[in-house]
């Protein structure tokens, strides 16, 4: 038996599985948080089980308590079926360790077989947007099916972070890998832009994912807003009134 080095980063399986040539959705902490929002989204909709965690002394030493129990903050999870993954982590990971903690990460993808893996990422915008356009970052062929579920590719793009570096690892492995990218705001919590990347997942992989909640989530904070604005068109009002000198 081989003992690896406390150093070194490696994947803990919890339970051991028999994958059906899964799909891997990935959310990581971002310049916004709409990946991890998504990655916890649809594992709890779809009642996702955790199946192993990513260990390594350059993730941040964070416990997150999720479901009434304290879990790593890398942790990988499947469906059922095994049909799909969610690799999704809470906490940034420095630059100087993406390439180790991603190349890890890929090994194990590796072994499980995996069809292809989704980089789902949010690209920060100032207020709500207007357009919850989803925009596709991948390789020509796979990009055409996009094309055919409603998804426009991206322009440009620069993918950074851990999410630069799982995509970096799919064309060194000739495996299949592609971002989903959609405008969040950075100045409020934005359930359109979770919204917005499911309902691209479910037109593009047939999911199935419910998402009254986050409809629901939508439609409220749009209420919100608009209540925010009458009321600030209302004070606008009052203070352009001319002012009588006897008040």
């Amino acid at each position: 038996m081989v003992t690896k080095k406390a150093s070194e980063s490696q994947v803990m399986e919890l339970e051991k599985r028999s994958y059906n040539n899964p799909v891997v959705l990935c959310g990581f902490a971002g310049s916004t948080p709409t990946g991890v929002l998504a990655a916890s989204y649809i594992v709890e909709t779809l009642g996702m089980h955790q199946i192993a965690h990513l260990i390594s002394q350059h993730i941040p030493p964070v416990a997150v308590f999720v479901g009434g129990k304290l879990r790593h903050p890398f942790r990988i999870y499947a469906n059922n079926s095994n049909t799909v993954l969610v690799a999704m982590c809470e906490v940034p990971i420095s630059s100087a360790h993406i390439y180790e903690i991603s190349n890890t990460l890929m090994n194990w993808i590796d072994q499980v077989g995996a069809s292809e893996i989704v980089v789902m990422e949010g690209s920060p915008a100032n207020g709500i947007p207007e357009e919850r356009s989803v925009f596709a970052v991948a390789e020509r062929p796979k990009l055409d099916k996009f094309k055919k579920a409603g998804i426009q590719p991206a322009d440009s793009a620069i993918i950074a972070g851990m999410g630069g570096g799982i995509l970096n690892e799919c064309l060194v492995r000739k495996i299949t890998g592609l971002s989903l990218i959609t405008p969040t705001s950075v100045d409020i919590p934005d359930p359109g832009a979770v919204l917005a990347i499911v309902d691209a997942l479910n037109k593009a992989y047939n999911l199935k994912i419910k998402t009254d909640l986050l409809e629901e989530q939508v439609k409220e904070l749009d209420e919100q807003i608009k209540k925010i604005e009458e009321q600030y068109k209302e004070l606008q009002a009052k203070q352009s009134e001319p002012q009588s000198m006897y008040g």
